[in-house]
Formats: structure tokens, sequence, C-alpha cells
């Protein structure tokens, strides 16, 4: 009976004894299973840095990659914080021209180059822009690709002549000579436009708070023109008649629409002064063109001019 006790106590204890072994085992190796994944954690995050606090574990932040340079810009895909020039959107405003002596008034030869200024309308649109950032994303280089479209209402009943060595226009009369009656008369002239200008703004993390004004030249070349007429009546006979009131040529319009293209001895390019300003998305800008705008002893020394605003900017 003795030796059946004692055999039982042996057993007993060696059970505890592999219980208590196997507890200690076992939290031996969660712990190395433990460290073992924090090491491999703290290894893959990155950007972060792990400080342990005895049994916790604290993570902050210490970086966050960014870029540096902002080259291209799409629509309304601009981040905050980046140099954004003001160039892509849709402009609008008026356009005419002056003479050397920045005059819009004209002598008596000249008077088929008079304007109706209000109905002289410019419209550009300028999908793609180009950034580069110089100074702290407040200064910074803008350029891009645009399109120009001017046209120049006359205000008297006139008619370019395209087939001459020089711009020629006559005043254009029907039978009794009166002037015709004429709804529309345009010259309208089409640029593909390239801009370099140096641009300064405020705050580049938030473009409705913000004031800007930049400074440069944007280039053009031509690459449509036409004059357009459209008449009250149709089927209708009218005379050009010169300065002194002879009659030159006659014009049968068979039709109350006509569209004419031709370059009108117009220059093949152009360089215009640029300046915009403004707050937030509400810009202004003005353009004056230091080139002439005819062809060298093909046309008067004239040179262009628009003023207007931006409709839509992204």
């Amino acid at each position: 009976m003795k030796k059946i006790k004692l055999i039982t106590r042996s057993l007993l204890a060696m059970i505890f004894v592999l219980l208590f072994a196997s507890a200690s085992f076992a939290q031996d190796e969660g712990k190395d299973r433990g460290d073992s994944h924090k090491e491999h954690k703290e290894f893959m995050m990155k950007n972060v840095k792990v400080v342990h606090h005895g049994d916790d574990t604290t993570i902050v932040i210490i970086h966050h990659d960014r870029h540096d340079m902002h080259m291209g810009r799409c629509p309304f895909m601009n981040r905050k914080g980046r140099y954004n020039g003001h160039w892509a959107g849709i402009d609008f405003g008026w356009n005419g021209y002056v003479n050397t002596d920045h005059d819009m008034t004209f002598p008596s030869s000249q008077k088929f180059l008079d304007l109706n200024t209000s109905r002289s309308m410019t419209v550009d649109l300028n999908p793609f822009e180009l950034n580069l950032n110089i100074a702290k994303n407040h200064f910074g280089l803008t350029s891009g690709l645009g399109l120009t479209f001017n046209n120049y209402y006359f205000s008297n009943s006139t008619l370019l002549i395209h087939d001459s060595s020089a711009l020629v226009g006559y005043n254009l009369v029907d039978q009794n000579g009166n002037k015709a009656d004429m709804r529309v008369n345009k010259l309208s002239v089409i640029w593909l436009t390239v801009p370099v200008m140096f641009e300064y703004q405020t705050n580049s993390a938030m473009r409705w708070n913000s004031f800007h004004i930049s400074l440069g030249v944007v280039g053009g070349v031509r690459i449509c023109s036409y004059t357009k007429q459209q008449f009250y009546s149709r089927n209708t006979t009218y005379y050009l008649q010169d300065d002194n009131g002879k009659d030159i040529a006659s014009v049968y319009a068979d039709d109350r629409f006509t569209l004419t293209h031709n370059q009108y001895h117009l220059n093949p390019f152009k360089l215009d002064a640029t300046v915009r300003i403004g707050w937030s998305f509400l810009n202004f800008f003005a353009n004056y063109t230091v080139t002439p705008m005819f062809q060298k002893n093909q046309g008067p020394e004239l040179y262009p001019w628009a003023i207007g605003i931006t409709l839509i900017g992204w």
C-alpha cells in the first residue's frame, strides 16, 4: 500500500513538472514570436519611428514624402501647396489696335480700319499649362499652350481686298449710293500661342485666398484669318468706292452671309507683352503686341492690344 502511494506521488510530481515546463516554454515562445513580429513590423513600416515605453508602444510619424517640383498641371488636378501659375483657363475680353502714336483715330485714307470696339471681342482657350517652382512655391515660371481668337469689328461698311500687293479697303454702297446695311463686318484672326511668364503668388496652399501677378511674353503663330460680312438683304449688287466717291468695282451678294479666308497681309508671327494680376480665381489680363500687325510695306503700321478677365481658370 505504501509503495502504491509512493508511485502515485511520484507520478503527480512528474506531471506537475511537465506542465510547468510546458507553460514556461509556451510563454517564452510567445515572447519570441511577439518580438520577432515586432521587429518585422518596425522594419516594414516606412517613414515611422517606434518608441518603446515598458509594455506600451508609441508610433510617431517623422516624415512624409513630397515632391518639391511641380512640372505640369491638368485641369482640376492641382495639389495644394505647390506653385500653380495662372495661364490655363478661358479668357474673355476686348481687342483693338493703335498706330505708332498709340492712337485709334485714322486718316481718311484708312477709315476702313475704324473699329466698333464694343463688339471687337477676343477669346483665349488655354487648356495646357506647365509650371516650374523657382523659390518656395511663391515665385515660378509658367508656360503652356493656347488658342487666341481675335475679332475686329469694323464700324463702317467697308470691304478689304486680299488680292493686291498691299492691304486696301473700299467703301461698300448700294445702287443709290447709300452705305451697305450690314449686320456683321469683321476681320478674324486665330493664333496658336505659347507663354513664358514669371509669376509671384502670396499663398500657394490656398488658391482661393492668394494674390498673384505675372509678367512675360506670349508668342503666337497665325493659323487662320478671314473676313465675314452679313447683310440684311440678299441678291443685291453693291459697289466699291474709293475715298473720292469713285466706283471701282461691283459685288453681287447672292446670300446674306459671306466668308472669305485669306492672309490679308497679316504677319504670320506675333509677340505680345503680357501682364496678369488678380486675387483668387479673379484674374485680369492685358496684352500689347510689340510686333506690327501687318507685314512690312504691305499695310499700315498697327499694334494690337487686348484686355479682359479669366472666366474659368484651373
